[in-house]
C-alpha cells in the first residue's frame, strides 16, 4: 500500500545542513510528491531527500588524459630500457650525463634526462624531479 503525505506531517529525510537523515516536517507538496521539508533539528528548509537515496556512495570521474599511454611509469620504463651510462649512487656534488642510471635512497632508481648549470632533470617511476648535481 502506498502511504500518502500531507503538509505537516513527520518524516525522515536527509537534511543538508545536519549531514544526517532525521525528523522533518513536510512544508509544501507537488501533487503527491514531496517538495519542501523542514528539518525539526536545525529548522533548514530544503528539498525532500529521500534517506536511502542520500546514502548512496558516488564514484568520482574519471580525470582527463589519464590513459594508461601517458603515464610517467611507462615513459620511465622505456627510458630506463633506452638508458646507456653507468649507474650511479645519487650525490649533490657529483657529475652526471645524459643516460646516466641513478640509484637514489628515497625516490628509487632514475635515469638523467636533461643537463643544466649545478641542475639536471631526472626522472624517477613517479615522475620527473629537478635534482642538484655538479654539472
Amino acid at each position: 500500500m502506498v502511504e500518502k503525505h500531507s503538509a505537516g506531517q513527520n518524516i525522515a529525510s536527509y537534511c543538508t545542513k545536519c549531514k544526517l537523515s532525521l525528523d522533518h516536517t513536510i512544508v509544501a507538496m507537488d501533487g503527491e510528491v514531496i517538495a519542501k521539508v523542514r528539518c525539526s533539528t536545525c529548522g533548514s528548509r530544503h528539498k525532500f531527500r529521500d534517506p536511502a537515496e542520500a546514502l548512496k556512495v558516488r564514484v568520482p570521474r574519471a580525470k582527463k588524459g589519464a590513459g594508461p599511454e601517458a603515464t610517467a611509469e611507462i615513459i620511465w620504463d622505456s627510458a630506463l630500457a633506452t638508458a646507456k651510462g653507468k649507474e650511479h649512487a645519487y650525490s649533490m656534488t657529483s657529475k652526471y650525463r645524459v643516460g646516466d642510471i641513478i640509484m637514489h635512497d628515497r625516490f628509487g632508481k632514475g635515469v638523467v634526462l636533461k643537463l643544466y648549470t649545478n641542475k639536471c632533470d631526472m626522472l624517477f617511476k613517479d615522475r620527473e624531479r629537478l635534482m642538484a648535481s655538479a654539472n
